[in-house]
């Protein structure tokens, strides 16, 4: 995950203040980025819900859920 210094954008988030909407970067009318703010989240919980090697076993497991049904504790 590449992290950049807040004073590198300090003038883009002043000028957009403490919006609870992503702000999204365009390079050409085309979306790049989005800022989000992240003030209230660990960073465990922030690269797990980035990385898509994780968002696609969650994918699986909810789709295998719905196909196949869930396995309750007791059953265990």
């Amino acid at each position: 995950m590449k992290t950049v210094e807040i004073s590198e954008i300090a003038s883009i988030l002043e000028n957009y203040g403490n919006n609870e909407q992503p702000l999204i970067l365009t390079r050409n009318g085309q979306p790049v980025a989005a800022l989000f703010s992240i003030e209230d989240v660990d960073m465990e919980t922030l690269s797990l819900g980035t990385n898509p090697k994780f968002i696609n076993i969650i994918e699986q497991s909810r789709k295998s859920q719905k196909e196949e049904g869930r396995i309750f504790l007791e059953d265990v």
